[in-house]
């Protein structure tokens, strides 16, 4: 169902690695998926464009991407445009993009039982030895059906909305694109909500809870906001 829409799709997604010299002889580095929204403008998590993916910690120092279809070439230079740490979005610009190609983002209300996908490269990694550094990108893809569409009250103040899709995702999947079957964007990927399940005894019987595992999405339509109030032309 969604394999020419995934080949249309991850002409526009990136694998992104963020880098910081965090002492004298330590580097931290974390990676995660964006995809073109504009020439030359990626977005992805705002969570990961911080040391340790941890918002609280400083923004990376450098950031590099590449563009799925071109795995195996050199990584392509990038910098900070703007990141909400709330909404957990953030826009890099590439300092000289190989691709224009951007995905068509869907700012309509996606209904309740809509299959989706995703694409990007969860359970990546990277590995720094005395030469340099391997940088480990498997391009995957994730299906689901759209559960939910909600409003979260942050300690903030503000009123989030996101969609909820009923699969767990591969860790390490923020900033994938979720896509309908005709290549339209409805949301990213920012976080997943997970509970394992648990034994419980009832009446001599053992049986098992259910697991919880529901995937949180930023719909378009705030990332499309985001942007055009940074300058981006979208």
């Amino acid at each position: 169902m969604f394999a020419k829409s995934s080949a249309t799709v991850r002409a526009s997604v990136y694998g992104v690695l963020g880098v910081s010299q965090v002492a004298p002889n330590q580097v931290n580095a974390t990676n995660g998926t964006a995809f073109m929204i504009s020439p030359g403008v990626l977005v992805t998590a705002a969570h990961f464009v911080h040391v340790e993916n941890d918002p609280t910690k400083p923004v990376h120092t450098q950031f590099e991407a590449i563009r799925a279809p071109d795995i195996g070439q050199p990584m392509e230079r990038a910098s900070l445009i703007a990141e909400d740490r709330v909404r957990d979005v953030a826009l890099l610009r590439l300092q000289n993009p190989r691709s224009s190609v951007t995905v068509a983002l869907n700012t309509a209300r996606v209904p309740i039982g809509t299959s989706c996908g995703s694409l990007g490269f969860p359970l990546a990694s990277v590995v720094f030895n005395p030469v340099g550094r391997v940088v480990n990108l498997t391009e995957r893809f994730q299906g689901a059906n759209v559960s939910a569409f909600h409003t979260q009250q942050h300690p903030s103040g503000r009123a989030l909305d996101f969609y909820e899709t009923d699969a767990l995702m591969y860790s390490g999947s923020s900033g994938c694109p979720g896509f309908l079957a005709d290549t339209l964007v409805f949301g990213m990927h920012v976080a997943s909500v997970i509970e394992g399940a648990n034994q419980i005894q009832n009446k001599g019987a053992t049986r098992l809870t259910a697991r919880l595992a529901i995937s949180l999405w930023v719909p378009s339509v705030d990332i499309v906001s985001f942007a055009r109030a940074n300058g981006v032309a979208i």
